[in-house]
């Protein structure tokens, strides 16, 4: 009887032991492909902001060169070189603060339709500075910034939807509701919102 019983109990041990382990190891393919997800966002993320921050520079050249010729003794187009001389200053391969540092130098046009009459706006140093702009390809430049966002937040939506089937409900949610987040309208700019979200994905439940 003591031997049936022993044999009972190490039939039971084989059917209870596979649903023990099965949990981390969803967790831990889950985790695998989570990890894949950040390193092609980020890699894709990295790239796009490489080709923007050498189309940026250059623009700012040329940019400089008018503001120059225009007025080099104004205080604000002074003001305004200044802050295209901070943006070049950034080291090379720190793209996330050199980006930044130019959004903060054309912020206003950045956040302005790509459209927009830049004689609507009140001053004649605000005027210059956006024909400028214009007349150098800013605003093909944002179109390009906008084009490259619309492919990275495609790209990084169909592998989310993939990487969410790998989680179990609680973690489903939280992903779901931060990716929710990062595409609503209004706020941060989009590219920043994304750089972000990956940099959230890849310290997810680290």
């Amino acid at each position: 009887m003591a031997k049936s019983t022993q044999d009972s109990y190490i039939a039971v041990l084989f059917l209870v032991v596979p649903f023990l382990v099965l949990p981390p190891a969803i967790r831990c393919s889950g985790d695998l492909n989570r990890h894949r997800l950040f390193v092609q966002a980020d890699r894709t993320l990295s790239s796009i902001s490489n080709q923007l921050i050498a189309q940026a520079t250059e623009l700012v050249d040329n940019v400089v060169e008018d503001l120059l010729v225009l007025d080099s003794q104004n205080t604000i187009l002074m003001g305004y070189l200044d802050s295209f001389d901070a943006f070049t200053a950034v080291s090379g391969n720190r793209t996330q603060e050199k980006l930044d540092t130019f959004y903060g130098v054309v912020g206003d046009y950045l956040d302005s339709d790509t459209t927009g009459d830049p004689l609507r706006l009140s001053r004649i140093e605000t005027q210059l500075i956006a024909l400028c702009l214009q007349r150098n390809g800013f605003d093909r430049w944002k179109r390009t910034v906008q084009q490259r966002t619309n492919q990275l937040q495609k790209f990084l939506n169909k592998k989310l939807r993939k990487h969410l089937d790998t989680l179990d409900n609680e973690d489903r949610v939280a992903v779901e509701r931060r990716w929710k987040r990062t595409t609503a309208r209004g706020g941060t700019r989009r590219l920043k919102k994304l750089r972000e979200f990956v940099q959230w994905l890849g310290k997810f439940r680290d």
